[in-house]
This record gives C-alpha cells, structure tokens and sequence, in this order.
C-alpha cells in the first residue's frame, strides 16, 4: 500500500524501537507475587488458587508507561523483561542466579542481590511442589536415561515454562468483552443444576476461578487508566496529554467491554494477552489471525472517517515493537535448544477465509509494512493458490529488509494436515501458526510441541550395538556388531530396532509432564478464551479441546540419517568400495587417516539436491519414525503426531554423536532447521533444495517443518528478483512445501557483527525457526549460521 508516514510518527517510532534495545532484565515480581498469593491460599481447590495467583500479579506488578507510546501494559516489571517461573520448576535458579550476566549461551543484567533473596525464598516455597518436582516423583529413575540425550526438552516443565505454542481466540474477546465472558459463565453456572451434586459443584468452583481470572485483568486495565490519568494531569506537552487521556479513557473500556474502534480492539488485545501469558508463561504463544479479527474495526473506522492508514500503520507499529518486551528465562542447558532472548511471539497474516477464498486484506498489507519497524516479533504469512502475487512480493520485500524475518508457509498444505487429524474444513482453514513452525486453530484446537528426538544419535546407537561411544554407556538394545552386517537392510532394521525401543520412554515423559499440569496447573483464563471450554466447564489441561487435540514431539536431524543411509546403500553395499568393518573402523577413527573414504562420501548423492536417490531415503526415515510416535496416544486421548525441527537444538543434540556415515565428524552440530539439509551440503541451487524438501511427505511431520535458506542480498537486490523468488515461494508450496524461511543477510555483515557487536545490534537474523538479533547469540551458534550454504542468485 506504500503509506507515507510524517516525520512526527517516524520519530516516534524509532523512539520506540530504541527504547526496546535494553539490556535485557530478568524479572522477580511474577515469582514473588505467586509464590504470596499460594503461601496464603494453602489447603484451597488449585482452580481457585491459580486464579488467586494471577489476581494477586496483576494487582501488584509494576505498572509503566513511556515515553511516547500508545499502547500500554508490560508483561513484566521492566521494559524488557524475563519472568521467573519457580512454581513449574524451581531447582535451578538459586543456582545461576549468580551468573545469569555472564553466561555464553544468554545472558541478561546483574541480578541486583535483593531479588536474589526473593528468588531464594520463592524457591525455598516451591521446594517439592514444583510440577518438575512432581514430574521427578512419577517418573521412576531407573526410566529417565533417555531424558535429555534421546529425546531433549521432552517436558514444558522441565523447561520451566508452561504450555507453550496455544494459540487463544483473541477475536472472543473482542466480540464479548469481560462483561459478555461473566453472562456465558453465569449461564453455564445457572445451568448446572443443583450443587448438592458433586460434579456440578466442582464445576461451578471451576467457573467461578475463571470469573476471577477475567476480574483480574479488568483490574490490570484499569490501574493503567489510574496511571495514565495521573501523567495527563501532569503532562505539559499538549498533544502528550491528550494520547495519556485516550490512553486512560480506553482502559476504562477495554478489555471489560467489547472494543469500538480499531485502537480499542489493538488494546484490548494486548491486555489480554499480557494477562494469559502471566497466568500461564511459555514460548512461543500466539497473536493468531491478526488480520483477521482487527480488519472489521478497520473497516468500520475507515467508513465512518475516523482513521487514515497513516493511522492505521503507525498503531500496528507501536502494536509490533510492544512485542519485544518478554523473553523466557531459560537454564544453561535449555538456552543451548532455545538461543537467542527474543519473545518468539507469532503474528499470522494471509490464507484464507472460512469459505475458502483468499483472506489477503488491506490490513495484511499494513501488517507487512508494520513489520519493517518492528523487532524480533515473527511475522507468519500464509499463502495458497489464490494468494494475491503482489502481497507475496510485498512479504518477500519485507523480507529482504528484515534480511529474513518472515515465515512463508503452505496454506494448502497446512489445511491438508488439519483435515487429516479430524478439524472440520471450515475450522481447518482458519488455522494458524503458533510457536516456531505449529499449526493450531485459534480457540478451536490445541496442539502441543513436545521435546526433540536426537536420530543420529539413534542412528550412531544402531551401529554400535547400542552403545555410544560419545557418552560412554549401553543406551539401546544389542542389535548386532555393524561390522558383520552382511546388506543394508540389516542397518536400516537396526536403527529402526533402536528407534522404537525409545518411543514408549518419549511418550511417557511428554504424557506425564502433560499430566502434571492437568493436576497442579489448570489455567482457567486461557480456558476461557478457547471454544468449549466455558459449556463444558473443563480446563484445557483436562481434555477441554478433544477431539482437536494434539501432542507432538520433533524429528531432528532426519537429513544426516538418510545422508548415512545413502552412503551404506550406495558405497558399501551396492558399488562395493568398502566393507562395513572399514567404515566403522574410520567412524571410530572420526575418518583421521580416510581421508579419501571422506573424499568419497562428499561426493555421494546429498539430501537438497534433488536427488531422488536420496531424498526417498530422508521420506522413509520419516515415514518410519513418525509412524511409530503416532501408535501410542497422548495424555487424554490427544492424538500423537510429528514435527521436523530442531530449534538450535542442533549443536547440543550433535555434541552427543560420534562420526556418522555422511561424513559429519564427531560433535559437530547436526543439521539444522529439521528438513533443512545439513550446512553446506545444497550446492545444486536454491530450486534443487526447495524440490528436495517438497518431496516429502507433509502428512509425516503435521505439526510443522522447518526449511531455512540463506540468501545473498545481491541475489534480492531489484523487483525483478524479489518477484522471482515470491514465485520460488508459491512453486514450493504448490509442490507440497509447508515453511521455508530465509536469512537475506552476506557472510562479511555477519564476519563483521562478530568483530564489532556494538554496531549490529539490532542485526535480525533467523536462528533457527524464529529471529533473534545475532549478537546476542554464542559464537558457536553464530558459526552454525554462518556455516549454512549462501545462495548467490535465485
């Protein structure tokens, strides 16, 4: 739409901007105020006392307003702010508190000693009643060995963060209001018959926890009205003055009452959304269809003149920016999976309308010119068939000037995945992207993310009996000595031997984990703004969402495997160069001294290639490993299903394997992004890498994939090749691509960042399948992204 924005509202946006670049803080008052409010709640229903909880923070967290902006409501005590969690896992902290500033993976602000001190009575508290405490009961010890090496991040609690990836129907509460949220409640509760009646009683205390939680955020509004009217009265700066007294007038209104404007609905979105993530802290939440349920207040400020979208643009940008205030407070060995401080909050724009025509609107289009202010928040576009080309060339260009912030991601696919889990067509097509690459259906559907699974290491386990040489123990079952394999169907069983050996111990912990927040951790505000819920009087941790519910757990590292597989096929069992015995003595050797076995396997067929050779092995593998997770169903019969990702979970989980026989050397990182072929090894062009992938089977990994492109900016730099690769991006999904995503940014800029940080701090680059400013990351994970093949041209 190319809005022109005056030098006023530019000034104040990259005031905003600026004001965002903070050193990042880690934040107590979540901790304190919870841990309060549980201390003198002890003995009540856990519905009742987590809703007390979240009362007791939002009446008690710092509330501020700075300078310039329009949109208010901090999700932490600071401007950019890290809360802690010790109720879902509090035996780490005490520990790095010391050396939260000084850590290589993340680091953040010295913790003043004060909020040591509340750190360590909070955790004192929760010392034993922590979920992951709960969880370290119920899972014997004699069962946790796979726990970390085989399958990492396999619990939310483990990681100290709630469910993360839910994407709310935000459109609910602009359609009712608070008010209209307590009327559904009291119908429900009117309807449940007597309380003399167990079950009805236990419902009615459930529905009444979900009145106080929605209470809770009417009042977290109105004490930034209080606030605002306090620095109005005070304000000398006219045009100031009147934007704190709009401010303060909306906060009376909004979330309580149903929004009238397009500012309103902005507001009463984020209100809401800094209230759920404060009862329920995890990664990767979502803004769902912003496009969507925004565009009838646009309509209606645009007809009746209130609005220009000169207005429009400058309130979707100080919408944008204000998502960069919160990032998840992550252990040492999480920060390795989960590198870079950013707020992994997703954005999706694009698709389609229910009736299957493209949702592509206006406000799509000022989303996209939004973004170009914004930060490290995702931009998810959805594109299909009937997408417009110019807004794919438009979320392409944004790309570029992002050098790579957008997701672009198959609609027609992603429907596809939906429909084959049982979603309606209708609900299906109103999906949207949660988290890093997970498909959900906002307020219709619940679709859980749930630890990574290390198949190279599966894989190295397979050619050594069971045994890993890198971690020194007996892992897996004995499934033969590699070097008296006799044909590549003995290798190929093995692993498969080895893999389903793991799978029940995958399920147990994601289940179990799963379990202990249906027990300890209802949420009845995010419940309440998800469909059902409310009828059914059921916390979305006990069942509310089935049948649209589903826990998936991630395949990491499916490239390296069917490179390996390639190499046996092709060198050892087929052209008969070597023997098994000599590929496993260079293995163990991590090929010092094979030099020209090394040379040989470089030379073999690589997955992103489109090579068909090898490809149909990565598919297999796939097929295979997926097939078996999805025997085995999820905590309340929630259906089990796969993703292709490994976050930056890359680098850990390749520390653990020893050489493979793709010839990847010992420790190095395994390939990234999930179906991303492994770093350098795509040298056939970007069109080759793109066919390769969409061969795949997307009905394996439905809960998302990652492909992660770099680009050269010279290969972007005019219309006519911007317009080239939107069209990359509609062939890839018309061939049955799900995401690709790039990184538009030249290996000298990245040289450079490392040299002088101080100059490239706001660098965005996409780190794995979210953005995150490069200098904030490890130099190992810098190295990682670096080491990914650059495509010169498109």
């Amino acid at each position: 739409m190319n809005v022109i924005l005056s030098p006023s509202r530019l000034e104040r946006i990259e005031m905003l901007r600026q004001n965002m670049l903070v050193e990042p803080q880690v934040c107590v008052e979540k901790a304190l105020y919870t841990t309060e409010s549980f201390r003198s709640t002890e003995g009540a229903p856990i519905e009742y006392r987590r809703a007390r909880a979240l009362d007791h923070v939002l009446t008690h967290l710092t509330v501020g307003i700075g300078p310039g902006e329009l949109f208010v409501g901090r999700p932490t005590g600071k401007v950019r702010g890290g809360p802690l969690s010790p109720e879902v896992n509090s035996t780490w902290y005490t520990k790095e508190m010391d050396t939260f500033h000084t850590r290589e993976q993340e680091n953040y602000a010295e913790v003043p000693e004060a909020d040591k001190q509340i750190i360590r009575d909070c955790c004192a508290y929760w010392h034993g009643k922590s979920l992951f405490d709960h969880w370290q009961a119920a899972v014997p010890d004699d069962m946790k060995f796979a726990n970390g090496p085989i399958i990492g991040g396999g619990g939310f609690c483990l990681n100290t963060q709630y469910y993360g990836h839910i994407s709310t129907d935000f459109g609910k509460m602009l359609e009712k209001g608070v008010l209209g949220l307590y009327e559904e409640i009291d119908k429900t509760i009117q309807s449940l018959g007597t309380f003399g009646d167990v079950e009805n009683f236990t419902k009615e205390q459930y529905l009444r926890a979900m009145r106080i939680s929605l209470g809770a955020v009417v009042k977290f509004a109105h004490r930034y009205a209080d606030l605002a009217e306090q620095m109005a009265s005070g304000e000398a700066d006219a045009q100031r003055k009147a934007e704190l007294e709009r401010i303060a007038e909306t906060c009376r209104w909004v979330p309580e009452h149903p929004p009238r404007t397009l500012y309103e609905a902005i507001q009463s979105t984020w209100f809401t959304y800094v209230a759920l993530n404060n009862e329920a802290w995890g990664a990767g939440p979502s803004l769902s269809r912003v496009d969507q349920y925004l565009y009838p207040f646009y309509q209606a400020d645009k007809a009746a003149g209130r609005i220009t979208d000169e207005d429009a643009l400058e309130y979707l940008a100080c919408f944008l920016i204000k998502q960069n205030g919160q990032f998840t407070v992550y252990s040492t060995p999480a920060a390795k999976i989960y590198g870079g401080l950013c707020c992994r909050l997703g954005n999706t724009i694009g698709g389609l309308k229910p009736d299957g025509t493209t949702a592509v609107n206006e406000l799509s289009y000022l989303m996209l010119e939004a973004a170009r202010f914004g930060l490290t928040e995702d931009i998810m576009v959805l594109t299909g068939q009937d997408t417009p080309q110019d807004f794919l060339v438009e979320a392409v260009e944004t790309a570029k000037i992002l050098r790579g912030k957008m997701k672009f991601i198959g609609h027609d696919v992603l429907v596809r995945q939906m429909l084959h889990d049982g979603r309606p067509l209708e609900i299906a097509r109103g999906c949207a992207i949660t988290g890093c690459n997970s498909p959900s259906v906002p307020g219709w559907s619940l679709d859980l993310p749930g630890g990574m699974i290390n198949l190279p290491l599966i894989f190295d386990l397979a050619l050594h009996d069971g045994y890993s040489p890198r971690l020194g123990r007996q892992m897996g079952p004995h499934t033969g000595d590699a070097r008296t394999f006799t044909c590549f169907k003995q290798v190929y069983d093995a692993f498969k031997e080895q893999f389903r050996f793991f799978v029940p111990y995958m399920h147990l912990y994601k289940n179990m984990d799963k379990k202990m927040f249906a027990d300890y951790s209802p949420c009845p505000l995010q419940s309440a703004m998800m469909q059902g819920c409310i009828e059914k009087a059921t916390d979305i941790t006990r069942g509310a969402m089935y049948p649209y519910m589903s826990y998936s757990m991630s395949l990491s590292g499916a490239p390296n495997i069917g490179d390996s597989l390639c190499t046996i096929k092709k060198l050892i069992f087929e052209d008969g160069t070597y023997t098994m015995a000599q590929l496993m003595d260079a293995l163990d050797r991590n090929f010092e001294g094979d030099e020209a076995m090394l040379h040989q396997i470089q030379r073999l067929p690589k997955f992103g290639n489109d090579e068909p050779y090898v490809d149909q092995l990565v598919d297999d593998v796939l097929a295979f490993t997926s097939g078996e997770i999805e025997k085995i169903p999820g905590f309340y019969g929630a259906k089990s299903t796969c993703a292709a990702a490994t976050i930056t979970g890359n680098i850990p989980m390749g520390a653990d394997v020893g050489a493979l026989p793709d010839g990847r050397l010992a420790g190095e990182p395994i390939a990234e992004g999930g179906i991303s072929p492994h770093q350098g090894r795509n040298t056939s062009g970007i069109t080759a890498t793109m066919a390769s992938v969409a061969k795949l089977d997307p009905m394996n990994f439905r809960h998302g994939s990652v492909l992660n492109i770099r680009i050269d900016p010279d290969a972007v730099k005019d219309r006519s090749k911007l317009e080239k690769l939107a069209m990359l991006v509609r062939s890839f999904h018309a061939m049955g691509g799900y995401l690709v995503q790039f990184n538009i940014v030249s290996t000298d800029t990245l040289r450079q960042a490392q040299k002088h940080p101080e100059q490239y701090k706001d660098l965005l680059v996409r780190v794995s399948t979210y953005s995150a400013y490069f200098v904030e990351l490890s130099e190992q994970l810098q190295n990682d992204i670096i080491a990914r093949l650059s495509f010169g041209s498109v």
